[in-house]
């Protein structure tokens, strides 16, 4: 029985040691806003177009029309239900601010984030209604 469960403990482990590896490696890319919701309110498409995210490793940077605004870090939680996001801003208009969230990755180009910007807790849900609340929809920039 022991040796049974020592065995199904590592296999869990080896499972979510590959859902986080798979994760980041997904997240790693140039992504554009397709859709985003703050606050309840629709961001105008043409302005989604001037934002842009890189994120590499456990780094990331936001820039507007090729200006830097935001840096930091993030982590991901795989084994949470629905897995969770913690971004750290270091440099911009985030610095000091933590900021959790929650995300779905859809295949490899398509990734939703539901941000809580006052970092007090974790969105429940994907929805931008409350205040506080931000959900943004991005896609996989292709290459010109």
């Amino acid at each position: 029985m022991i040796k049974t469960n020592i065995i199904a403990i590592f296999m869990l482990a080896v499972t979510v040691s590959a859902s986080i590896a798979d994760d980041k490696k997904t997240f790693n890319g140039d992504w554009e806003v397709a859709v985003a919701i703050i606050e309840g309110n629709e961001v105008p498409a043409d302005f989604n177009k001037m934002i842009q995210l890189q994120m590499r490793g456990q780094s990331y940077m936001t820039s507007r029309m090729g200006e830097v605004v935001d840096e930091g870090t993030f982590e991901l939680m795989t084994d949470q239900k629905p897995p969770k996001i913690e971004i750290t801003g270091v440099k911009g208009e985030n610095a000091g601010k933590k900021i959790r969230g929650i995300y779905k990755l859809e295949g490899k180009d398509k990734l939703t984030i539901c941000y809580e910007l006052n970092g007090k807790a974790y969105p429940e849900k994907f929805e931008g209604k409350a205040s506080g609340m931000v959900l943004i929809t991005y896609t996989r920039k292709r290459p010109n």
